[in-house]
């Protein structure tokens, strides 16, 4: 007797296979045990264009002079990146992007590099912030991701990964938003994003 099995419904790792065979009588033989492991690799869809901002302002809706190449800052990858506030004085700046998660999608995943570089002291106070936010195509706030400030200030990207598989089969925008007060510059640097689908 020979069967096939498909390893695509079966999770990564380890286990374990039994035949049994039965009578009229219902009596019933047992094999031997058989282990086998799966290790199958998924192909991720890219949604976002132009995610580390190498080719300028394309694909990306912003306020003006957010993707930049400034050798003030350098870039995560490449030498571009989304560059919101900076500028010691109120003042709000955006970018954003629309991307439709498609609804066979099992996962959906939001990545990208975030450096913050502020003059703020206080190591209590929030005066500036930036929002990773979905919004709708309408601009209502679906969800706020994430929420940095002044607090979050170091001298390196670091990683920030947020699920959106709560929103397959919707067109949402991702959506930067930076706010500064009336003084000292924070820098709220964007760099290498990511939205993935399997």
């Amino acid at each position: 007797y020979a069967v096939t099995l498909d390893s695509t419904t079966l999770a990564n790792g380890s286990h374990n296979l039994v035949a049994k065979a039965y009578d009229a009588a219902n009596n019933v033989g047992t094999s031997s045990t058989v282990a086998f492991s799966v290790s199958n690799t998924s192909t991720a869809t890219q949604l976002i264009v132009n995610g580390g901002f190498e080719s300028g302002a394309v694909n990306w809706t912003t306020s003006s002079g957010v993707i930049t190449n400034s050798s003030t800052y350098a870039a995560h990858g490449g030498t571009w990146k989304a560059w919101l506030g900076g500028y010691g004085s109120a003042h709000t700046d955006y970018a954003f992007q629309p991307v439709t998660i498609p609804a066979t999608a099992t996962k959906a995943t939001l990545t990208l590099w975030l450096r913050v570089d502020s003059s703020e002291t206080t190591t209590t106070g929030v005066y500036d912030t930036l929002k990773v936010q979905l919004r709708s195509t309408a601009n209502a706030i679906l969800a706020t991701l994430g929420s940095y400030s002044n607090l979050n200030k170091g001298t390196s990207y670091v990683q920030r990964t947020f699920d959106l598989t709560a929103y397959k089969g919707q067109t949402v925008r991702v959506d930067f938003e930076g706010v500064e007060d009336a003084s000292l510059a924070t820098s709220f640097l964007v760099d290498d994003v990511s939205v993935t689908s399997q």
